[in-house]
């Protein structure tokens, strides 16, 4: 699984989910996930949260996105797709398969 897969992954899930509450948007690496900039509410996230994860344990990656390592980052994965994205890879990278 290549970094780019794993942003288009998170992009897919970010469209299905706003796709769902009706709000039209552009999302980029830059789109912000969480926060008073984002088209997300608390709700929203973890909802596209459980997504992601349920892709990679299809493709047979054992990963948790909502863990004490990503809670205990000075700069939290969540800010953008692109921070996410990096956090996934290196949890890709390391889990086994």
């Amino acid at each position: 699984m290549d970094r780019e897969r794993i942003e288009g992954v998170i992009i897919d899930a970010l469209n299905d989910y706003l796709e769902t509450q009706g709000i039209e948007g552009e999302i980029n690496p830059g789109t912000v996930l969480f926060g008073s900039e984002s088209e997300l509410d608390s709700m929203g996230l973890v909802n596209v949260v459980i997504d992601i994860e349920s892709y990679f344990q299809e493709q047979g990656y054992s990963i948790s996105l909502a863990s004490e390592e990503a809670m205990s980052r000075k700069r939290s994965p969540f800010r953008t797709v692109d921070t996410l994205a990096d956090f996934i890879w290196e949890l890709v990278e390391k889990a086994p398969k």
